[in-house]
């Protein structure tokens, strides 16, 4: 079965989002460093090839990702080989119930969407389907979602060393208590913890 694994930076105090106010997408105003992780998420597509969005996160990424080779800064190694991944993994996008006309990345194959009021029967189907494992980068509201029907099969949350007043939390609505083995704690060099649990057995 194909395994959903979710991969999301967090403040120390769970906050997962940039300002609502302003751009909530924008969760790197309060990274200490945004590339921070990155290899560790690289390594998670040795056995991902799908990437699973919700439609706030497709929009900024989609802006963003498949123009790698063009933005200003000099992109590192691991940036560079995550860009290319990330640009060719199959993309899946929920937009439910309000789908998208038209969905692009660039020059690389176009995201398909998930459309409906059966999500969670949808992304069941997708586990037990062929193919790789299925990452979710961001995406608090879908993470919610499915973490409410768990669907996720394991959290790799990056904790950095700050804390913020505004911005939505990791585990908002949730509709009951869950419990989690932990996995995995990697300490990276400016403070930030790269911890990672699974849901735990019944």
């Amino acid at each position: 079965m194909r395994k959903i694994i979710l991969f999301i930076h967090s403040t120390f105090n769970g906050v997962v989002t940039g300002d609502p106010r302003e751009d909530k997408t924008n969760y790197m105003v309060w990274t200490t460093d945004a590339a921070m992780g990155s290899e560790y998420l690289l390594n998670r597509f040795d056995t991902a090839d799908t990437i699973l969005l919700g439609r706030g996160t497709y929009e900024d990424l989609s802006r963003k990702w498949p123009y790698i080779k063009e933005w200003p800064i000099n992109v590192s190694d691991v940036g560079s080989r995550l860009g290319e991944k990330i640009n060719n993994a199959h993309k899946l996008v929920v937009t439910g119930n309000h789908p998208l006309d038209e969905l692009k990345w660039g020059v690389f194959e176009a995201p398909k969407q998930l459309t409906g009021s059966n999500i969670e029967e949808q992304i069941k189907d997708l586990k037990q389907g062929n193919g790789g494992d299925i990452i979710i980068f961001g995406s608090p509201t879908l993470v919610r979602s499915l973490a409410n029907a768990n669907l996720i099969d394991e959290y790799q949350v990056l904790v950095h060393p700050v804390v913020v007043n505004v911005g939505e939390h990791l585990f908002d609505n949730l509709k009951e208590r869950k419990d989690f083995h932990l996995v995995d704690v990697k300490i990276l060099t400016d403070g930030s913890l790269l911890v990672t649990y699974e849901p735990a057995k019944a």
